[in-house]
């Protein structure tokens, strides 16, 4: 289901309902902080009671309890930061999983157009860098925050029980360190946002030269692609360099503070310790709760700018996820039993948001059960449109589409898909096996039925001779085979599947002819008895058609059988005359005789 808009979610609100699901585990380990913190508060006072026991009460054995004690603490203290560390741990890899499925499973519900605009590399960014960022700022950040606020606030008080005045000069250094930290957490920001943005350019720029590898190593372009990608990453490099050189300030400027705080309480507890009015247990005690002071506000400082850093990964995340699945089930969703195949377009109206020009302008067209519907025209004459409405890729803007007298959105989109087999031109295979790839077509089918769609598709023989047979690894979008046997892995799935409607856009052009004769056999084999539109290129194909839709500028220009259109002299004969439609010329001289 896609996920409920979050732009209206103050961020706050947002960051719980990801946190909510581990709440538990996560109120455990605060616990554990809590008591930890503890511990680490009467480290000090166990320290200043030492100093008094060797100095002022020269007992050996007093001396000897209080560092008994303290390996006590310190055993206790290890324990707590085991557990802790076993339970954030834990739970920041639940909340970084748990995001990145969600971001994943919205993306997949997104239709082809929201990706017509974005790379590919910036998407991985936001699924791999943004939500990693979140990851840690939502368990140890936020968690190790509460003990550093806890363990403060817990020194504040024994520090004001000790010397009221001491401390006063002790809490002047606060302010100027939290002045210093909201000053820095709005640069900080900002650069991580350019960071994130470079990162995602950089990230774009080597899948898009990895991925493209053999045209890069055709052109020559090597040397181009490793510049453009060091540009990547030097702009990301010198963004990286002023993250650095702000929190290198930010740091530098903090610790600067904390210590001539700390000199100012040496002075002035050394001053009291010479009156006599503490001991020097008591001033030891003092400088290390200052010191712990000191090492809580700069934490929680620390904090705040990676808070602040984590702003854009936050806002990119949620940028993806508040966009709308723009094709999705109806709440009054029908199912689709036992399709018969019957498709019909209804004077459909569509407009691409890029162009002012409609791709189908009033467009009607039907196929029966068992027919083959072949589509042909000028290219931008919308034969691909019509087929992604079929798909629901998009939804038309007036009209309708329909299956068995159902409109497409009524229906549930998981059950339109299921009663079509589509074979695109560009053919995609994963980069697993041969088996898996076929299999997609229905997951839960067996080996043998795996084997019969091969052969169905005339891909059994070639499948036979790879070397781990339906094992073999493809490669990346099945590199390791020619374009024919990935024509014929495609259409296996599609038979595999056994879809009562089948769309195909055919493109056997770039086939030797042994090649094409198979595919064609395969082609023969997945029309039987199923509902077919074709986007064709071939007359091989278009002749096999019940009847022939000539499609131009969004309209269907002609309309009829291929023999009835070559002898009317139009649109469709012109394109066979200019071999548009490859065999044009002699397949129009074998209809003539």
């Amino acid at each position: 289901m896609p996920d409920q808009p979050t732009k209206t979610k103050p961020a706050w609100r947002w960051f719980f309902s990801l946190v909510k699901p581990w709440a538990p585990r996560l109120s455990v380990a605060a616990v554990s902080l809590a008591l930890s913190g503890s511990v680490s508060l009467l480290v000090p006072a166990a320290a200043g009671r030492a100093v008094d026991a060797a100095l002022v009460e020269k007992s050996l054995g007093n001396l000897r309890l209080v560092v008994f004690g303290l390996i006590g603490l310190f055993a206790v203290s290890a324990v707590l930061d085991y557990l802790e560390n076993w339970l954030i741990q834990g739970a920041a890899a639940s909340i970084l999983r748990d995001l990145r499925a969600r971001l994943h499973a919205h993306l997949l519900t997104l239709p082809p157009a929201f990706y017509d605009t974005r790379r590919t590399g910036e998407l991985l960014s936001r699924l791999n860098s943004d939500t990693g960022t979140l990851g840690s700022v939502l368990t140890r950040d936020l968690v190790s925050g509460l003990q550093r606020s806890l363990v403060l606030v817990g020194c504040l008080a024994i520090l004001f029980t000790v010397h009221l005045r001491l401390t006063g000069v002790m809490l002047a250094a606060i302010p100027p360190i939290v002045f210093a930290a909201v000053l820095f957490a709005r640069r900080i920001e900002r650069i991580s946002e350019r960071e994130q943005d470079a990162l995602a350019e950089a990230n774009v720029a080597a899948e898009e030269s990895l991925s493209g590898i053999r045209t890069v190593q055709a052109f020559g372009r090597e040397p181009e692609e490793r510049e453009r990608y060091m540009k990547r990453l030097a702009a990301l490099f010198a963004l990286e360099m002023k993250s650095t050189m702000g929190w290198g300030i930010f740091h530098s400027l903090v610790s600067f503070i904390g210590f001539s705080a700390f000199a100012l309480v040496l002075w002035y507890g050394a001053s009291l310790v010479v009156q006599q009015r503490l001991t020097a247990g008591q001033l030891t005690s003092f400088l290390l709760y200052t010191m712990t002071v000191a090492a809580s506000v700069g934490s929680l400082t620390s904090l705040y700018g990676r808070l602040a850093a984590a702003g854009g990964a936050t806002g990119r995340v949620r940028e993806v996820l508040d966009t709308p699945a723009a094709i999705a089930d109806a709440p009054d969703a029908r199912a689709l039993p036992r399709p018969a195949g019957h498709v019909a377009f209804r004077d459909v109206r569509f407009s691409y948001p890029t162009t002012t020009r409609p791709a189908l302008d009033g467009v009607s067209l039907e196929a029966a059960p068992g027919e083959m519907v072949a589509l042909v025209g000028p290219s931008g004459g919308g034969k691909t449109t019509l087929v992604s409405l079929l798909l629901r890729f998009h939804d038309p803007q007036s009209g309708s589409v329909t299956v068995d007298g159902h409109d497409t959105r009524s229906l549930r989109l998981a059950d339109l898909r299921a009663a079509l087999g589509f074979v695109p031109q560009d053919i995609f295979l994963f980069g697993g096996t041969v088996a898996e790839n076929i299999r997609y077509g229905r997951p839960g089918a067996i080996d043998a039925e795996v084997r019969g769609a091969a052969e169905a598709a005339q891909a059994a023989a070639f499948i036979e001779r790879l070397p781990q047979k339906y094992d073999t690894l493809v490669g990346e979008r099945g590199v390791r085979l020619s374009t024919g046997e990935r024509q014929r892995i495609a259409i296996a799935r599609v038979m595999l599947r056994n879809p009562a409607i089948v769309i195909l856009d055919e493109a056997t052009s770039s086939l030797d002819a042994e090649s094409e004769h198979l595919v064609q056999k395969a082609f023969d084999r997945l029309f039987e008895g199923r509902t077919t539109l074709v986007i064709a290129h071939r007359l091989a194909t278009v002749r096999k058609a019940t009847r022939v839709a000539v499609l131009e500028k969004g309209k269907v220009a002609e309309h009829g059988t291929h023999a009835e259109l070559l002898d009317k002299g139009g649109l469709y004969r012109r394109l066979c005359e200019l071999q548009m439609l490859a065999e044009g010329k002699s397949e129009e001289g074998e209809a003539k005789a």
